[in-house]
Formats: C-alpha cells, structure tokens, sequence
C-alpha cells in the first residue's frame, strides 16, 4: 500500500526519535526494530501526530515492548487510547507504568492461538483492556487508602512531589551524560541490563531533564 512521501518520512523521523529502526519486510525484527512502517503511516495519517506518538510512547518506552511493534500491536495499542481517552489524558503516568507491567510478548503467543478464527488485532486489544483495567481498579484503591491520611497533610504531599520530581531530574540528567559516552547500539543494552530502571522510566527521567 502506498502512502503520501510526506506521511513516510514523519514516520521516520519520529520513529529515529524513539530510536527505532525501520527494516525490510523480509527481515526478522530484533528489540528497537520495527517492519510495521504501513500500519504506522495508516495510524499517522489516520489519527494525527500526537496519537501515533503516544503509541510510540506506550510501546517504545515500556519494559520489554520495543521487541514488538507490528501491525497488530499497533493497531491494539491505537485502539485502546482511542478507547480510554481518560487514562491516557488524566493518567498518563500510570498508564506507561501499566505498559511496563503488561507481560505483552506472553499475551501475544496466547493471542496466535486464535489465529485464522479471531481478529488477531480485535483479541490483542481486549486482552490487553482487562489488564489495564485491572490494574486502574488496584491503584484507584490504594489512592482511595492513600487518600485518608494524605488529604490531612497536602503539603507532605506536595512536599514529597517536589522531591521525587528532582530526584528524577538528577537521574535523567546522569542519564543523559552515559548515553553520550555509550558507542551506538549499545544503549538499549546498558538500560536492560545494568540501569536497574524499565526503558520507559528512563525515558522519561531524561525527559524530565531535558525539559529542567
């Protein structure tokens, strides 16, 4: 299928931001490639910028998932922001941290079972939406815990924000310096194995910095 050049090359560009490669259909993608450029330039020009990067985002920056951005990945994912515009715009912290937890490649092979029987994109994201769902309903219930003491006490609240926020700066920033030292291709690596942090909670510590 073909699409508009200038549809293509956003895709490319936004993909190199997320450090994600683009390979030829007939290769076998390893984490940080990709060989869904239709679907993604379908989603861009279907739904915008801003939607395609939160799509990036949700599986770009989560633990384990830049290994499996593909056609129907993308489309699931698409859907589900579509679906659950007040966790993705109200609780978007929380809804990377969900992804972070999501055991997707799992998921994923339970999914293939269906294959030929059920829509593989269609089952994906149901699967998926029970997850997010449990998860929204343990975090709503410990904040609603939570919220006994912390409502009497706004400003330890607001006090342990502030802290955490340039806790996170501090990082984000030592962040950045080892990703300059790293030689190319081995970032990812590093993060995986010696970081102790999920790629998406780096991410965006170094946003964070960046933006400080």
């Amino acid at each position: 299928m073909k699409h508009n050049a200038k549809v293509e090359a956003a895709v490319r560009a936004i993909c190199a931001e997320y450090e994600i490669e683009i390979i030829p259909g007939n290769v076998y993608p390893m984490p940080g490639q990709t060989r869904a450029v239709s679907t993604m330039c379908q989603i861009l020009a279907k739904y915008g910028e801003g939607h395609f990067r939160l799509a990036m985002t949700t599986l770009g920056e989560t633990r384990g998932n830049n290994a499996l951005i593909d056609q129907v990945t993308l489309w699931a994912v698409s859907d589900l922001i579509r679906a659950c515009p007040d966790w993705v715009e109200n609780r978007t912290s929380e809804w990377l941290q969900w992804w972070d937890e999501i055991p997707l490649g799992p998921i994923i092979c339970t999914i293939n079972q269906l294959r030929g029987v059920i829509n593989q994109r269609h089952a994906l994201a149901g699967a998926l939406y029970w997850r997010l769902c449990s998860y929204a309903q343990e975090r709503m219930s410990a904040k609603d815990t939570a919220n006994t003491v912390t409502m009497k006490v706004p400003e330890l609240r607001r006090a342990r924000s502030n802290a955490n926020r340039e806790q996170a700066i501090e990082q984000g920033q030592k962040l950045i310096e080892i990703k300059s030292r790293l030689p190319r291709g081995e970032w990812l690596p590093w993060v995986q194995e010696q970081s102790g942090l999920s790629y998406g909670t780096v991410q965006r510590y170094m946003r964070m910095a960046k933006a400080a």
